[in-house]
């Protein structure tokens, strides 16, 4: 019986996401959630305690963004040594991650148009990976006093983002050619030369 509530969840959080993917947050209604998994929407109430609550766990364990966990994975398979490789490792782990996640990547588009309560919900779950990426750099070392790492971070995150999400539509963008590995090759080499810039000490 638990088994197959279990399953039950997880098609009805899927049939959110792929809902959210293919029309937006308009389309996210408890009767088209049922359809979309094949199941009485009863069980939407039973299970999740409404519409409002099963977003707000979609957010949660639909497999939308990656956990804290996931980002850094095993630490001792990596070569990142100093706080700079670290942030390297980290921001390139996201920027592949992202890559595989198409239902994510759409929802991110949706949102772009849409603010309502998921897309909050959505935003503190993202939020909350990237406020444990930074305290788990702070545990490499300190931040340099005179750069603002966190605001640094976010620039990065967002640039990286868009890029990914601008590839929908064009796939090119002021030089880069993104309908090969060459393009993204080049924003990675260049991530990682800002960052290294970034946390240079200059004698």
């Amino acid at each position: 019986m638990t088994r197959n509530k279990e399953e039950t969840k997880a098609r009805i959080l899927a049939a959110v996401g792929k809902l959210l993917a293919e029309s937006g947050f308009e389309s996210l209604g408890v009767n088209a959630i049922a359809r979309e998994a094949g199941v009485d929407k009863v069980l939407i109430y039973r299970y999740f305690d409404g519409l409002p609550s099963l977003l707000k766990c979609y957010a949660r364990e639909g497999g939308y963004w990656m956990a804290p966990d996931e980002l850094i994975g095993d630490e001792s398979t990596t070569n990142a040594e100093t706080q700079a490789e670290w942030m390297v490792y980290l921001l390139l782990r996201f920027l592949n991650d992202l890559k595989e996640r198409p239902v994510t990547q759409e929802i991110l588009r949706w949102e772009l148009l849409e603010r309502n309560s998921l897309t909050h919900e959505l935003a503190n779950v993202r939020d909350q990976l990237g406020l444990s990426s930074l305290k788990f750099l702070e545990g490499k070392g300190s931040f340099p006093q005179d750069k603002d790492i966190p605001t640094i971070s976010a620039i990065l995150i967002a640039g990286v983002v868009y890029l990914l999400l601008r590839t929908k539509v064009s796939n090119s963008f002021m030089g880069l050619d993104f309908s090969s590995s060459t393009g993204w090759q080049r924003v990675e080499a260049a991530l990682e030369s800002i960052i290294q810039s970034t946390f240079l000490e200059i004698p």
